[in-house]
């Protein structure tokens, strides 16, 4: 964590690199000006990083990082749900994930994701912890094998599906959209009224079944930002 006055961010190499820092700013946190990111960065480059990447950004958040010498590097669709009209959910198909479980769940993240989104057990701490409430749920095969897990988020009135996998030996199976039913019910009993979820240009399997959930593309996207180090 970066503290300068009001402001603060979370950082941590990205994705198990030494090479490369994630810069996030935190949530219920005043918005970082790019004078603070400046100060982030001088620090990161003086710890050795030679670059460092932000979460998907909002275009309104893009703003200071791009004043500081940020560009975008990922472009991603931005998807919302109004949480009305929930998919069908089946008792039973998802169950509470454990600390036992996080191997296995990392395991089915990088064979669902290409290099660069993959998780490794900080990034998975990072998105357990990114919101003030969490839900974690698996879905399993035969012999308990974790065929899948979920990740939401709930903050205030807003509901996030930060992260969801499926292992491609398990996909067309119907786990997806358990998982997301799951945490859509989740979300609306903590007090959500509504939910947004990202994913990369081209994934069209993901759009596909974020539409089939009820999800609708919104018209600004999102973009995950990075900057050399020199």
């Amino acid at each position: 964590m970066v503290e300068i006055g009001a402001e603060r961010a979370r950082v941590l190499p990205w994705r198990g690199s030494t090479r490369t820092a994630y810069l996030a700013p935190v949530p219920d946190s005043p918005p970082p000006s790019s004078s603070f990111i400046e100060r982030c960065v001088e620090r990161l480059s003086s710890q050795g990083y030679a670059g460092v990447v932000t979460p998907a950004l909002a275009p309104a958040d893009q703003r200071p990082f791009l004043l500081a010498g940020f560009e975008p590097h990922e472009q991603l669709h931005l998807l919302a749900h109004d949480l009305l009209e929930l998919p069908p959910f089946e008792r039973g198909a998802t169950r509470r994930a454990h600390r036992a479980d996080k191997r296995a769940v990392l395991k089915v993240d990088h064979a669902a994701f290409a290099p660069f989104w993959q998780l490794d057990r900080a990034g998975l701490q990072e998105a357990l912890e990114a919101v003030p409430l969490t839900r974690f749920r698996v879905s399993t095969a035969a012999k308990g094998a974790i065929a899948g897990y979920a990740i939401a988020g709930a903050a205030a009135r807003q509901g996030y599906l930060q992260r969801l996998a499926v292992d491609p030996g398990h996909q067309h199976e119907g786990r997806g959209l358990a998982l997301i039913a799951d945490a859509l019910r989740w979300m609306r009993r903590r007090g959500a009224g509504r939910a947004v979820v990202n994913t990369q240009l081209g994934n069209e399997a993901a759009l596909s079944l974020y539409s089939r959930a009820g999800f609708r593309m919104q018209p600004a996207g999102l973009a995950v930002l990075r900057r050399a180090l020199d």
